[in-house]
């Protein structure tokens, strides 16, 4: 072997492997490379990673790793079969998405120490362990000079519950107070891709950093201990808003993206870019969470309050912890507050997808459901459902896949150009 194959081998040993060993003819062809890395991935194969097409060996965000199109393998295309009309095919969240920057501080009011946790847009599940952990530090301050023992938590979606989990550490008494079942929260309903997405960021640099550090993570840690959280790559034909913020932001904490000649699949001809991050199932998250809080004697009250002086009345413990999403434009009246309406097609599951798409819609095949969306109609606060817009967002992304004929990108689609502030955090300023 050269000393050129050498120093490559350092990088990618089905190269190595590719360009021979002493005495043996060197292979060339396209096919001869693939036999390669089939016979250096071995036993790998039968499992995950073995879905993935050999990848450039450099991990660089530059290009010059990309890989010859000859030298990927397709991977399956999904079933794009779809009915609208199957109860409970297709779901309605309101994203509550905060102009400027979610909210994530303290205030003293009415004889109460209230910590505010809301705003989170589309990356609730993404920044919840660290925002969650921004709480915790700010109660702890509070109780350097407080003798109180008790909290109360407003909200049961992935904030409060994150949140409450933190909290359970200062040795604190907790009582979360909501008025949805946990299936009902607009968490549940989400994706589940770990991504910041359809948030507006316009905070300290510092802080933000820590946040999306300590949420992913934590994320990261919990694999295969029953949170349903695994890593998935995810093809992209463009740039990919939400993970590159935090490639630019946070070097080094995601691997770094690699650009391909082309998708890895049957009818994509045009170049893309692949990902590596995670998959957190909020059928299995959420749950999870709310049985670990009420083992650790957490107590749920179903409870919908009417203003601020209801809460006051209502509430007896000092520390409150507001975590109420888009209820927090009423109950704190926060004009800052904007709902942010999406579709979710639930197609039935599909075992064989092990991978992420997005940029054409988002796919995120899930162990329940291959989740298809999105929409973003700005302003829109109610849930009522649309299953002609579900179908819709099926047929965009069936149409990526050349299962359909080419349509135009629907003009409240989460991709289309005119949506590109909202859903890009660098560019997210408030208006």
């Amino acid at each position: 072997m050269s000393s050129t194959n050498i120093a490559w081998s350092r990088y990618c040993p089905y190269r190595a492997a590719v360009a021979g060993r002493p005495g043996r003819p060197r292979e060339t062809t396209a096919l001869a490379r693939v036999k390669a890395w089939r016979r250096w991935a071995g036993p790998a194969l039968a499992g995950y990673e073995s879905r993935q097409p050999p990848m450039a060996c450099r991990d660089d965000q530059s290009g010059a790793g990309a890989m010859h199109v000859r030298e990927l393998i397709n991977l399956p295309t999904p079933d794009f079969s779809f009915d609208p009309s199957v109860p409970g095919a297709c779901v309605t969240g309101v994203r509550p998405y905060r102009k400027g920057t979610f909210r994530l501080n303290s205030e003293q009011t009415s004889g109460r120490f209230i910590v505010h946790n809301y705003g989170h847009g589309g990356a609730g599940i993404s920044l919840s362990w660290g925002c969650a952990a921004k709480v915790k530090d700010v109660v702890r301050q509070f109780l350097t000079t407080s003798p109180q023992t008790e909290a109360a938590v407003l909200g049961a979606g992935v904030m409060g519950l994150t949140a409450a989990t933190m909290l359970l550490d200062l040795g604190l008494k907790i009582r979360i107070f909501s008025d949805r079942k946990l299936t009902d929260t607009t968490s549940f309903k989400a994706g589940g891709q770990w991504a910041v997405s359809v948030v507006e960021t316009a905070m300290n640099q510092q802080d933000l950093k820590a946040i999306i550090k300590t949420s992913y993570t934590t994320f990261k840690d919990s694999i295969g201990k029953g949170f349903g959280v695994c890593e998935r790559p995810n093809y992209c034909p463009k740039p990919a808003d939400g993970l590159e913020m935090v490639l630019n932001l946070l070097p080094g904490l995601l691997p770094a993206r690699q650009r391909l000649d082309r998708l890895p699949f049957q009818n994509h001809t045009q170049p893309g870019f692949l990902y590596q991050t995670l998959l957190i199932e909020p059928p299995i998250f959420l749950p999870r969470l709310k049985s670990d809080l009420e083992a650790r004697g957490v107590t749920f009250v179903d409870k919908k309050f009417a203003s601020k002086a209801d809460i006051f009345a209502t509430v007896p413990q000092k520390i409150i912890v507001n975590c109420t999403g888009m209820g927090s434009k009423k109950l704190w009246n926060d004009t800052e507050m904007v709902g942010v309406r999406g579709y979710l097609a639930m197609l039935p599951a599909q075992p064989a997808l092990q991978y992420l798409y997005s940029r054409n819609g988002y796919l995120f095949p899930r162990s329940d459901h291959v989740i298809i969306g999105g929409t973003t109609d700005r302003g829109k606060e109610d849930e009522d459902l649309n299953p002609a817009k579900c179908k819709e967002l099926v047929d965009v992304l069936a149409a990526a896949f050349g299962q359909l004929a080419p349509m135009p990108m629907p003009i409240d689609h989460i991709d289309h150009p005119r949506n590109r502030r909202l859903v890009d955090p660098r560019l997210s300023v408030s208006d």
